[in-house]
């Protein structure tokens, strides 16, 4: 079955946003976590959604700015 161009290209961008979020692919290259306090910093646009991929395989506090 051939497919539209348009049809496509907007699976192949939503296949490349879905690889790159943070959610989904960050975890598996997280190291431990460390004992004590943790404090992550961040900067750009997606400092929220790895600040917050963080926070979700971590246990313990986060803290972050």
């Amino acid at each position: 079955m051939r497919q539209e161009p348009k049809d496509f290209l907007d699976t192949l961008f939503k296949a490349a946003v879905a690889a790159a979020d943070p959610l989904s692919t960050l975890a598996d290259h997280l190291p431990p976590p460390p004992k004590g306090r943790t404090i992550v910093i961040g900067a750009g646009k997606a400092a929220a959604a790895m600040a917050k991929a963080v926070e979700d395989h971590w246990d313990g506090p986060v803290e972050g700015l």
